[in-house]
């Protein structure tokens, strides 16, 4: 059987770069075509457009679906969105272009944890996904600049003075009673203070520290810092157990000036009977050479003027003042 030779020729190959060629060409202007005619950027999941500041349309037909928009709010990954239109604000489905409650609200924030937080006038609303309104009557806006839930929770003023916690039914599971409450993200903590009282929650509410004291500070790394008021700084574990009784940022002698010099003419220093100590939050005080502490942690720097008298010093910078004291500690009148 014999073999059937095909034979192709130079001008029917380069006839079929020519074709070939062609359709690239044709298939690329064609593209380009198209792409040159979408206006804006694609917003939520099913190819609807936005038109910076002024409408959104749906590309395969032409459709404008809202228009006179201010500005509209995308978050990443998720299909609601805030709209603005004439400084009122809404929640919009951004698949659908339709909107989730009505254009009537002073200020809005994104979804977390299901639930969206909008404003109208003195009164803040809570939201579910689908639009409805967790809480009708409304709680009071006290001009809050964030009003995001975390964890399910929602730190709110209750008057312009105090705060609580409001879960996603818009329930106090903190009520309004507290000068400050602060979270820490990193250790899922809330830091409370209600009058002189300090306690530390976890997200769950469960108490992780209470006491009297003049502060509680969360250090990002290393536990939770409480100090006395007498200046004093315990160290807790981020589950409330004591660390350490007392603790330091540094500890350094204090050297006094002489009136010797060395034989390049330099000062000749000399250790006196103390250390000066650093607490956490960047306060000195006094201790003795035995580590006994003489004075809290309440001055900015102290230094020696002379082996038994030191300056001790308040404020910052060009505001510094300060008074002497001695090396026990003690004012210098």
């Amino acid at each position: 059987m014999r073999k059937k030779t095909i034979f192709i020729s130079l001008t029917a190959i380069a006839a079929i770069i020519v074709l070939t060629a062609t359709g690239l060409a044709v298939y690329k202007h064609f593209n380009h075509s198209v792409k040159s005619k979408l206006q804006g950027v694609e917003i939520g999941n099913a190819g609807l457009r936005y038109v910076y500041c002024d409408y959104i349309y749906n590309p395969k037909t032409g459709k404008k679906l809202i228009t006179g928009i201010d500005w509209v709010f995308e978050q990443s990954s998720d299909s609601i969105g805030i709209l603005a239109k004439e400084g009122k604000r809404a929640y919009i489905n951004l698949n659908t272009a339709c909107l989730l409650t009505p254009l009537d609200y002073d200020k809005a924030w994104v979804f977390a944890c299901d639930r969206g937080v909008m404003v109208r006038h003195d009164s803040v609303f809570i939201f579910r996904r689908d639009g409805s309104i967790v809480n009708p009557q409304g709680l009071p806006y006290q001009r809050e600049h964030e009003l995001v839930f975390f964890h399910n929770n929602l730190i709110l003023h209750g008057t312009p003075d105090l705060v609580g916690v409001i879960d996603t039914a818009a329930q106090w599971v903190l009520q309004p009673e507290y000068k400050s409450i602060s979270m820490d993200y990193s250790h899922r903590l809330y830091n409370t203070q209600k009058k002189d009282l300090w306690q530390v929650f976890d997200f769950d509410m469960t108490p992780i520290l209470k006491g009297n004291y003049h502060d509680i500070t969360i250090d990002w790394s290393e536990g939770i810092i409480a100090t006395e008021y007498n200046g004093i700084e315990h160290l807790f574990s981020y589950e409330g157990k004591m660390m350490y009784e007392v603790i330091y940022r540094r500890i350094r002698e204090l050297n006094y000036e002489t009136d010797r010099k060395d034989k390049n003419g330099a000062p000749i220093y000399a250790p006196t009977n103390c250390y000066v100590y650093e607490a956490y939050n960047g306060k000195c005080g006094l201790m003795n050479r035995q580590y006994k502490i003489l004075t809290p942690p309440q001055f900015r720097n102290i230094e020696a003027q002379t082996q038994h008298i030191f300056f001790a010093s308040f404020g910052d910078y060009s505001s510094r003042f300060g008074t002497l004291i001695d090396e026990l500690g003690k004012p210098i009148r």
